[in-house]
């Protein structure tokens, strides 16, 4: 027995390391408190300092220690003389690096260190990126130290194409080194821009990116980052803003401008305004289309009475103003005679659905990528990332030939994805809508999208012209962004799958609807009809509530303004 190490029982080491918890946070709580009076007090000493240090040594994310040594140091900074402060700053950041070694992603120490260097008379920038340079080292996804290093970056004046080179090296360190793509999705439209305006990449480099991105995704299929850089690529850039329909009616004396993005009118300087016969119609009062949100595309506005005469000839002017629009994107006028009965007028300016032309070059380089992700397909199959950018690529090659093709793809992942298979069925849902936009420049006042599979409705602001709509034998759940209807006369929605009419009593116009056979079965379901006037005939059949007694007479007594109920 003698002379053996005794060795400590778990129970009595948990006791030794629930007395030593005990007396630091006791000693952290009398720190704290002290902290606390000195603040109230208003004094901004040296002990300050020395006791908040203490205490965020051993926990760096205490705000408000944080903000009381800042306002210590402010006084410091306004009272002492340039060299006095430059010493306590270079202290002050020795300090918080101790901090960052404590915590590397700590939010308030990385903050206090750009306030510092903001403070300080002459910071070294140069020593700074060597210090982001050793964090991300350590761990190259820690997104504080690469927010950090873009705020050195900016101070300092390094350039564009140096951080670009910095991302090269790290890429080629690891492919799987997101926030390196990501901040070279932000550099590479500064170093290379594409002449047309479009915020977008210049192609000769573009092209050169897609290379390497194809290197990353055959290293390592799995990995993720590289085949968002790659979606990032095939992206189209930002859509300017700038008008793209007006619509102008008599009964209901109603103005509908549709743009070529959601905005929010009053925000950033953007408003919308008409004028009928060169005289502005005084208080605009645009309401979005889309309920229950700020931005929109589609704004409408119901134009007093008088301003339109019974017959005769208006011409009518909508203006957009914006900060970053020239004056021929934001002026669209159109001329038309308004018959007595029911007066229209529109134009459209499809601009949103006109594919760009791709070079000779991009075509060929796109086509190879095609082909790389089929090769990748068979070597590593049911690999969604590759199925995915299958999908994408001939979405950007060919998006009305491969049309087929790319839905039986997009099945194929929702069997190898199924946590995300509605999304891959939606996304379905999504291009074939493209497509028919694309088909249909100028739409027709019916339009017939039945039996095509959509689970989803997309893009119903390019539909708020059409008067009637067919959307039978889909397999719709929802129908909220039927919204945008505001001209649409007759609605047929039969062989769906809707439990809800929610988005359908924001439709002034609506006279006919017909939603047999759906899953419609408590007047709740169809409550939201009652705020449309002008519903005449609802077709019910086929529906569980059809069945119910109880339920069809709290239906009749719930839509009042429906001549036509059928039921059987």
């Amino acid at each position: 027995m003698h002379g053996r190490l005794k060795v400590r029982t778990t129970a009595e080491q948990q006791e030794i390391k629930r007395k030593e918890r005990a007396e630091k946070v006791k000693k952290f709580q009398a720190g704290l408190h002290r902290v606390f009076q000195k603040r109230d007090a208003g004094e901004l000493d040296a002990e300050a300092l020395q006791i908040t240090a203490q205490l965020l040594a051993g926990n760096p994310d205490v705000s408000t220690l944080w903000n009381y040594r800042r306002a210590v140091l402010q006084h410091y900074i306004d009272t002492k003389s340039e060299d006095e402060v430059q010493a306590a700053c270079v202290e002050e950041l020795d300090f918080l690096e101790s901090c960052l070694r404590v915590n590397p992603k700590s939010y308030g120490v990385w903050h206090h260190r750009a306030w510092t260097l903001s403070g300080a008379p002459r910071p070294d920038w140069t020593r700074e990126l060597q210090l982001c340079d050793k964090f991300l080292e350590y761990d190259e996804r820690n997104f504080h130290c690469w927010d950090h290093r873009r705020f050195v970056v900016k101070c300092s004046g390094v350039s564009a194409e140096a951080e670009l080179e910095f991302t090269d090296t790290k890429i080629s360190t690891n492919f799987s080194n997101y926030s390196s793509w990501y901040y070279r999705s932000k550099l590479l439209p500064i170093v290379h821009p594409a002449t047309d305006g479009s915020g977008r990449v210049a192609e000769a480099e573009l092209l050169k990116e897609f290379q390497l991105v194809q290197n990353a995704f055959f290293t390592d299929p799995n990995d993720q980052s590289a085949w968002f850089y790659h979606r990032w690529l095939l992206g189209k850039g930002e859509q300017r803003l700038a008008l793209d329909c007006i619509h102008i009616s008599r009964d209901p004396c109603r103005a509908s401008v549709r743009l070529t993005k959601p905005v929010k009118l009053g925000h950033d300087h953007v408003s919308l305004s008409i004028s009928v016969d060169g005289k502005p119609v005084e208080d605009c009062r645009w309401k979005n289309a889309t309920r229950g949100s700020d931005y929109g595309m589609l704004w409408t506005y119901d134009v007093p009475r008088g301003t339109l005469t019974e017959r005769g000839e208006h011409v009518i002017t909508a203006e957009l103003s914006s900060g970053d629009n020239d004056d021929d994107d934001k002026r669209l006028s159109l001329s038309c005679t308004l018959p007595a009965d029911r007066g229209e007028c529109k134009m459209a300016m499809r601009t949103s659905f006109c594919r760009s032309r791709m070079t000779a070059a991009k075509t060929e380089t796109l086509t190879d990528e095609l082909e790389s992700c089929k090769q990748l397909d068979e070597l590593e199959p049911n690999n969604k990332w590759a199925l995915l950018t299958i999908v994408l690529l001939m979405r950007a090659l060919d998006p009305l030939g491969r049309e087929a093709e790319t839905l039986d793809y997009l099945s194929q992942l929702s069997e190898v994805d199924p946590y995300r298979g509605n999304y891959y069925r939606d996304l379905g849902s999504k291009f074939i809508m493209e497509n028919v936009l694309e088909q249909q420049q100028h739409l027709e006042d019916k339009v017939a999208l039945k039996d095509k599979g959509l689970t989803a409705l997309y893009y119903t602001e390019y539909l708020a012209t059409v008067s009637e709509l067919n959307l039978a034998s889909n397999k719709l759940t929802n129908v909220s962004q039927c919204c945008h209807l505001q001209c649409v006369t007759k609605l047929i929605l039969d062989d769906n799958e809707l439990e809800s009419c929610v988005g359908l009593g924001q439709l002034p116009l609506l006279v006919e609807l017909s939603l047999q056979n759906n899953k419609l079965s408590t007047v709740d379901a169809v409550a939201p009809l009652s705020t449309c006037p002008r519903l005449e005939r609802l077709d019910l059949r086929g529906n569980p509530m059809a069945s119910d007694c109880a339920v069809v007479e709290s239906v009749r007594a719930a839509l009042p303004q429906v001549r036509e109920l059928l039921l059987v």
